[in-house]
């Protein structure tokens, strides 16, 4: 079955949340570079299809949270990073994807681009013996998991069994709703991990 990955850029503040929110919809969500990914091919049937999954995965969101999609989870990366930056989708994906947006990329990537290399589809043209003994073999790892040719390598989360969170205050609070500001985050990120969990809240 293809899969299909969504990469997500929640605010800081509230990554964790983020992440436990996103387990209530698929158990296979991991935190890649700045991102948040989601691999949703086996679990958006049970919530009625894609758009319905991010309907939900969205709701009561007051601010907007940039996304992009894609068939790999370096792919969804790339897509949310040219989103960022302002930059169009290039007519082929992957090859046609820049390497400023693969992150294995980055030490070499003024040496690459001397070379006339700047986008995923040139470098993996290039003969994988030199690419691999000049800039190691985890680049071409990359570039395989990018096409789909290699497992994705991703460290998923894990739910906390006990809800056990400090946050501290930005600065010294001497009024009520300067420490509520302050509870209201923790209370956001205990109502993920009730919601993950299962608890309705």
């Amino acid at each position: 079955m293809p899969m299909h990955w969504i990469a997500l850029l929640p605010p800081e503040a509230e990554r964790t949340a983020w992440g436990w929110r996103a387990l209530q919809f698929t158990p296979r969500v991991a935190q890649v570079d700045e991102a948040l990914l989601l691999e949703v091919s086996t679990s958006q049937r049970l919530w009625g299809g894609q758009d319905r999954l991010l309907r939900r995965l969205f709701r009561r969101r007051a601010q907007p949270v940039p996304y992009a999609e894609g068939a790999t989870h370096l792919v969804a990366l790339a897509l949310l990073r040219l989103q960022l930056r302002g930059l169009p989708v290039p007519a082929q994906v992957p090859g046609g994807l820049p390497l400023a947006a693969l992150s294995a990329a980055l030490p070499w990537l003024h040496t690459l681009e001397r070379t006339g290399c700047s986008t995923w589809g040139q470098l993996r043209a290039l003969p994988r013996g030199g690419v691999a003994r000049r800039f190691g073999a985890g680049l071409l790892d990359a570039l395989d998991m990018a096409w789909g040719q290699r497992p994705e390598a991703c460290a998923w989360l894990a739910l906390p069994e006990v809800f056990d969170m400090n946050v501290e205050l930005p600065a010294l609070a001497t009024t009520t709703p300067e420490l509520l500001w302050t509870a209201q985050r923790l209370l956001t990120h205990l109502q993920a991990w009730l919601r993950a969990r299962g608890i309705k809240v």
